[in-house]
């Protein structure tokens, strides 16, 4: 296809524009057309391409732009070189990166097709004038001593035909050119997608599990796919229930309570598999092993006690802290961390033995990320501490501004969400760039903890109990409450999604009770 971008390739036809030449709209007509030009040629409809640019006078890319495209197709590298010049680049784009390109594709082309004097004579006195690095010219002269050319194209990552090659340097130089002399490649696709992305990111209810995808209407996900009615209670505690965790395959959930005993609950049959009572004191936290059969429990007197679910036998108590704050568990299903007020972190193995301690700050919290490459902590000190777990060192920490209680991390391991009970905010760190996210607002903590989380598809909602004994949801990237669940009559001290089924969560309340 000829013609020049944004000039008539021949007479322009009078035409109604359907609103596009409104001074309202964000574009122009000519944009729309150029757009529709190049995805007409993509799909393969070439005459109705062709049909429509001359009904137009527009051109989805210069002449210099064919020209320029035809003749590397061609492998007429002085016409190529040539018309570098005319050519309309981005702003900073350098002419002399993409001659290094064109002369690169030429001097490979002819390694490969064994004209070595030539080949030669182009990194001498063409590619070493450029000076475009030495490491670069010394890789290209280390090709001059390849057997043949399956040796040249496998060094030079070079896969099929020249012209196949050609149409790689082709992509690879489409970045330097303007947008408004070449549209960028699949640019309706990219615009499709943008929207598509735009209006799963503003769907409140958005299940990202679902791939149906149609352009015809505007996406919106339907509420009743949220997890906002209570399917079961679980009763059997004596007092508060103050933590709540799914097993990892999402089959049982286990609850802690002040009455000293944890129970692992059956999620499909909805009832008691085992109840665990040989605690010294209340429960405060949980944590499953990651193959999901064996649970550490902590309790408030610092006792910390492994158990095999299989059997609901006791495996072994830990012993070293005055008081514990939490555990968490590394991917090997052989190790795991203990957090303490008392100043310690320890690195346990499940056979009992202390292999490290950390000394510093009095712990709130700790969480591990699923590779067991990084831990994250909180502490009294208002600090989220960032630790290198294969070095065994800290990293950094990021300082918050109020007392933070509680932490949870997200699958990726890299964005936690810290409770700050007197601020009664909730608020979501990027740990690797420093970052404060988001906060959340609403729920009502003061005297007590509050343990939050983020879940549901993609873990694109956080979610946390209350003092008022609501179950408050946000949406995590834009902060927006979504839902207020009523239901307990007690203050709901955790939230935890489960990990195996977006569409379900449990809560656990000083009402005794534990609710799916």
């Amino acid at each position: 296809m000829n013609g020049i971008n944004g000039y008539l390739t021949g007479q322009r036809h009078a035409h109604s524009s359907s609103g596009l030449n409104n001074p309202e709209e964000k574009y122009q007509k000519e944009e729309v057309v150029r757009i529709i030009l190049q995805a007409l040629v993509d799909l393969g409809y070439g005459r109705s391409a062709k049909l429509l640019q001359e009904e137009s006078g527009f051109s989805f890319e210069s002449l210099q732009v064919t020209r320029f495209r035809q003749a590397i197709m061609e492998g007429n590298w002085q016409l190529v070189e040539d018309l570098v010049p005319f050519l309309e680049l981005n702003q900073m784009s350098d002419t002399k990166e993409i001659q290094f390109l064109v002369k690169r594709q030429k001097f490979l082309e002819l390694l490969i097709s064994r004209e070595m004097l030539k080949a030669l004579k182009v990194l001498r006195y063409e590619l070493n004038p450029l000076s475009h690095g030495t490491e670069k010219l010394h890789q290209l002269s280390s090709l001059l001593m390849c057997a043949d050319e399956v040796d040249v194209k496998k060094r030079s990552h070079i896969h099929g035909t020249a012209q196949d090659s050609r149409e790689q340097l082709w992509v690879q130089l489409q970045s330097y050119i303007s947008s408004s002399a070449m549209i960028p490649r699949n640019r309706l696709k990219s615009l499709f997608n943008q929207a598509i992305a735009y209006q799963h990111s503003t769907c409140h209810y958005h299940d990202a599990s679902n791939s149906s995808v149609t352009l015809y209407t505007d996406h919106k996900c339907n509420r009743d796919q949220f997890p906002g009615t209570t399917k079961h209670i679980f009763q059997g505690h004596g007092d508060e229930v103050w933590y709540v965790a799914f097993s990892h395959s999402g089959e049982y959930v286990a609850s802690g309570s002040k009455d000293k005993s944890v129970i692992i609950w059956s999620v499909e049959k909805k009832h008691a598999v085992h109840t665990l009572t040989e605690h010294s004191d209340a429960v405060c936290y949980l944590a499953w092993s990651p193959d999901d059969t064996m649970l550490l429990t902590c309790c408030n007197d610092g006792g910390v006690t492994l158990w095999d679910i299989r059997t609901g036998q006791h495996i072994r108590a830990f012993d070293g802290h005055s008081e514990v704050a939490a555990c968490g568990w590394l991917p090997d299903n052989e190790h795991f961390v203990t957090g303490s007020c008392d100043k310690n972190l320890f690195l346990w193995d499940i056979q009992g033995r202390v292999l490290h301690k950390w000394i510093g700050d009095r712990i709130n919290g700790v969480a591990i990320s699923k590779d067991g490459s990084r831990m994250v902590t909180i502490c009294h000190e208002r600090k989220i501490h960032l630790y290198d777990l294969n070095r065994k060192m800290e990293l950094y920490h990021i300082t918050e501004g109020g007392h933070i209680t509680t932490l949870r991390l997200s699958n990726d391991g890299r964005y936690v969400i810290v409770n700050l009970g007197a601020a009664q905010e909730i608020h979501l760190w990027d740990v690797v760039e420093k970052k404060l996210i988001q906060k959340f607002v609403g729920f009502k903590q003061g005297r007590f903890i509050i343990r939050s989380c983020m879940g549901g598809s993609n873990q694109a909602f956080v979610a946390s109990g209350s003092e008022d004994g609501n179950i408050y949801v946000w949406h995590r990237n834009h902060g927006i409450l979504i839902e207020t669940l009523s239901g307990h009559s007690a203050t709901v001290n955790c939230v935890h999604w489960n990990p195996a089924n977006p569409y379900m969560f449990a809560s656990a309340s000083d009402d005794h009770t534990v609710r799916l």
